[in-house]
């Protein structure tokens, strides 16, 4: 009888370790204007990239104690440090697409979306479309725009 309260205890110790690990990966957002990409996990490990743009997202790999394995749409990884990083959902367009009033072909054309332009994510339902929201001249410009010309989205997932 100790030894199945023993192996239940340690089953939900590894559950909580592992569940709370897993939280930590997916896709994320840089918190700052100016984020560190290190070559390891502390500040000793040299500089790789300095990232000069809020929001921008990244994948997050792994994790050692602070700090965060990224990896950016160009395939470049590194380490920055946890407090860098929020877990709002933004995404990096990779192709020159119409961002429109409905999620269909058939939606009015509200504005056309260039490559590299960081979008904030609303909502991405499962389909063709993601509802997205950019920053332009100081007005917030909201939409549908195709998900496969995205970056920042797992095939499949859908964030309500």
């Amino acid at each position: 009888m100790i030894m199945k309260i023993r192996g239940i205890v340690f089953g939900l110790i590894v559950f909580v370790c592992c569940s709370a690990w897993a939280e930590q990966l997916g896709f994320q957002s840089l918190r700052a204007d100016q984020v560190n990409l290190r070559a390891g996990p502390a500040e000793r490990f040299p500089i790789k990239w300095v990232y000069q743009e809020r929001n921008y997202p990244v994948e997050v790999i792994d994790s050692f104690e602070m700090w965060r394995q990224i990896r950016e749409a160009d395939g470049t990884i590194g380490w920055v440090h946890q407090k860098m990083l929020k877990p709002t959902r933004y995404v990096l367009i990779q192709a020159e697409d119409k961002l429109l009033s409905t999620p269909t072909v058939s939606g009015k054309v509200i504005a056309y979306v260039q490559p590299g332009v960081v979008g904030r994510v609303h909502s991405c339902p499962a389909g063709d479309y993601c509802r997205l929201q950019f920053s332009y001249q100081d007005r917030q410009v909201e939409g549908w725009f195709p998900r496969r010309f995205v970056w920042g989205l797992y095939d499949g997932e859908v964030i309500e």
